[in-house]
């Protein structure tokens, strides 16, 4: 069975959406999950309230995270955890369902997990200091409750094995999570592109306005695709988004264009060829460890040689060209390898790189 297939037969829920058709603060937690799958540099789509809160669909498989604020000082027991509601299932028994393929078996590679700002207690012990709980790990008691109830919950024939089940300790303010993600959008924008975001509420609020959008669709949904189209945002508007973001407000790739345009203003065709060339360069930054690598290759030649760098921008570039062009691989064209002997020089410029 693909994995499409098997997805299709869950179980789903657009109330939601249906009923609120607004954006629910608590769903922010996926931007957080968004950026930490962004920096594995896989493929993903991150789906909004369809089967739970927020789904990873990966090539491998799903990761399911139902998210649940506790606004007192108290903890997460294993009852509140696993107590049925008046529709006879739990918390944890409704997200366990989502391991559950058409036939009734029992997916271990599917991730689930409760995402909450409080900490999990096992009745021997309470988890403040641990982020990801392994439930098939607390306390033996606790663990033969949960499979006990989960069981009878999803009237199942066979035992539950917890494998891949987790409870997620957040610290994220989800009452008001733009609190603390617009500082880690900060921090992951600077560790990402090597450079200090400008404007940085515009682009927490162009990407919290993407999940608002995919979180409030409320019309039925009949293909897969369908559901990752209307509902998930992926990897590739990512890219977009982080390129045009970081090709606009970082100053370095300001100054790389005014180079560009001041000491190629009579060559056309050379002109094109390096404004092209950078911007696939600012792409490739974020994906490709060769090209990485040699962005710290080449500031730390020019951090040791500024004593003997020619005076005029252009007779620099020209040395750092030369000395370091056969590090490049032949997938790298001479004016992608220019345009990032460019932006590096740019940044050095305005102190990116520590001395």
């Amino acid at each position: 069975m693909s994995l499409a297939d098997y997805y299709m037969n869950l179980p789903y829920d657009l109330s939601g959406g249906m009923a609120k058709n607004r954006f629910r603060n608590e769903i922010l937690w996926g931007l957080k999950r968004m950026l930490e799958l962004y920096k594995e540099n896989i493929e993903f789509t991150v789906v909004f309230d369809y089967s739970c809160d927020i789904e990873v669909h990966r090539e491998d498989g799903f990761e399911f995270y139902q998210v649940k604020t506790q606004n007192d000082n108290g903890s997460y027991t294993i009852d509140k955890l696993t107590n049925k509601d008046r529709s006879g299932s739990s918390i944890l028994g409704k997200l366990y369902k989502l391991k559950y393929d058409e036939i009734g078996e029992e997916c271990d590679e599917t991730k689930v997990s409760l995402v909450s700002n409080a900490p999990l207690n096992d009745g021997k012990k309470t988890h403040n200091t641990t982020e990801i709980i392994d439930l098939s790990k607390i306390d033996d008691e606790a663990i033969l409750k949960i499979k006990k109830r989960i069981k009878e919950q999803l009237k199942l024939g066979k035992d539950v094995n917890l494998r891949n089940s987790s409870f997620v300790r957040t610290g994220i303010d989800l009452i008001n999570p733009q609190n603390t993600l617009i500082g880690e959008i900060a921090i992951f924008f600077e560790d990402k592109f090597n450079c200090e975001p400008v404007k940085i509420n515009s682009l927490y609020r162009l990407l919290s306005g993407e999940i608002n959008n995919k979180a409030s669709y409320e019309l039925k949904i009949f293909t897969y695709d369908e559901i990752l189209k209307q509902k998930g945002v992926n990897k590739s508007f990512l890219d977009n988004v982080f390129h045009n973001y970081a090709k606009y407000t970082d100053t370095a790739v300001e100054k790389v264009n005014t180079f560009i345009s001041k000491y190629y203003e009579d060559k056309f065709l050379m002109r094109v060829k390096l404004n092209s060339a950078l911007s696939k360069v600012l792409t490739n930054l974020n994906i490709s460890k060769h090209l990485k690598k040699l962005e710290t290759e080449i500031s730390e030649y020019i951090r040791g040689n500024l004593d003997n760098l020619p005076d005029s921008d252009f007779e620099i570039v020209n040395q750092v060209y030369g000395e370091m062009h056969n590090k490049k691989t032949i997938e790298i064209s001479d004016e992608e390898f220019r345009a990032l002997v460019l932006l590096v020089f740019k940044r050095f410029e305005e102190g990116v790189y520590s001395l």
